[in-house]
């Protein structure tokens, strides 16, 4: 039962950062269609700005700089790389984004170099047992940063104008344009919003966890496998797509081998893009023509 509990509590921390990378997804998904696979690299370089500040700021205040590092990051790569490529089409602009995650990892390797970092825990103290397993008091920060940013989105997209402007690009850009709706602010909305949670609750596990420049792409793939389950549309279930990966992660590790979990979560991936491609929830959609 103990052994049980402790994956459990593991996956809830681990799976807050594959959920909000998820939630990066799905934010600019559902604005733009466009799939951002420098997702990880950009939750990185937010990391990384917290590190860097944490030198002059107390851990709480240099995680609110890993946000808006990672908002800053995303939004600039939206203006300099996406929005000039908006005429050629999703599939160019989902490519650039493959080549923009490594130009971020080479200047951040360039800067900072390959070894860990890592900066003091915004509470100190030893772990807290619960039942017989335990569990960081950081762990605590990143889970509930997490739920936080999660009830702010929500709130966000339901009950402000931004947001239901943002929802109406989502269902159609054409008629939100016609309206009045400004596309190119409302994507840069949504860039700086997947930026600022991913790059924020990131930050937050640094000081337990280490962070390396090259972390972001098994990162950001985690996440996309998190935005599926939620069908790339839902944050709630790609939330819990998040934490179902770290279970599955944990339980192979212990099960089998930590060296093949990985292995094991990528193949699940194959499986899940084969038989529920839509995601979890989603009823697929065939076309007759």
């Amino acid at each position: 039962m103990e052994v049980a509990l402790q994956l459990v509590l593991s996956a809830l921390a681990v799976g807050a950062i594959y959920g909000s990378m998820g939630i990066g997804y799905v934010v600019i998904h559902r604005m733009t269609g466009m799939v951002n696979f420098a997702q990880g690299d950009i939750a990185v370089a937010g990391a990384f700005g917290a590190v860097v500040a944490s030198a002059v700021l107390p851990p709480l205040a240099a995680i609110g700089v890993g946000a808006l590092t990672g908002a800053v990051a995303s939004v600039l790569m939206y203006h300099l790389a996406i929005f000039p490529l908006r005429k050629q089409g999703l599939l160019v602009q989902t490519i650039v984004t493959l080549g923009v995650g490594i130009v971020i990892r080479s200047v951040l390797q360039l800067v900072f170099g390959t070894g860990p970092r890592q900066f003091d825990p915004i509470t100190a103290g030893g772990p807290v047992n619960i039942a017989g397993a335990s569990l960081p008091q950081q762990a605590f920060w990143v889970i509930g940063i997490t739920l936080v940013a999660y009830v702010a989105l929500a709130m966000f997209f339901e009950r402000t104008l931004t947001g239901k402007a943002l929802s109406a690009c989502a269902v159609n850009s054409y008629a939100a344009g016609v309206v009045g709706i400004n596309l190119t602010v409302m994507a840069t909305i949504a860039f700086a919003l997947s930026g600022a949670v991913a790059g924020a609750v990131l930050a937050t596990q640094v000081p337990t966890s280490f962070i390396t420049v090259g972390a972001g792409f098994a990162l950001g793939l985690k996440g996309f496998i998190a935005a599926i389950l939620g069908g790339f549309d839902k944050i709630g279930l790609t939330l819990a797509g998040g934490f179902l990966i770290a279970l599955v992660e944990n339980v192979a590790s212990r099960s089998i081998s930590t060296a093949h979990s990985e292995t094991i979560l990528f193949v699940l991936l194959i499986a899940l893009l084969i038989l529920r491609p839509q995601g979890l929830t989603r009823k697929l959609v065939v076309e007759r023509v």
